[in-house]
């Protein structure tokens, strides 16, 4: 299913709802979720500044140290 046809079945899930309370609570689900703090923000663009200067950490080197020290949960 692609994201506008995702869209219009969530559309008309919320439509069909007659509980204001749950519409509130929805809402500010949505809310809460589409808003990111100034210091969220900021972390993010300094992440992306230091992946952006090569000074990140790859992923394969991050999950083979984590093998490495936790052997036990990769068997």
């Amino acid at each position: 299913m692609d994201i506008q046809t995702s869209k219009i079945e969530l559309a008309k899930v919320i439509l069909d709802i007659e509980n204001p309370k749950l519409i509130e609570e929805i809402i500010n689900l949505i809310q809460s979720k589409s808003t990111l703090t100034e210091k969220q923000k900021l972390a993010i663009d300094e992440a992306i500044h230091s992946l952006d200067n090569k000074e990140g950490i790859s992923h394969n080197l991050v999950m083979e140290e984590t093998k490495n020290r936790y052997s036990k949960y990769f068997k």
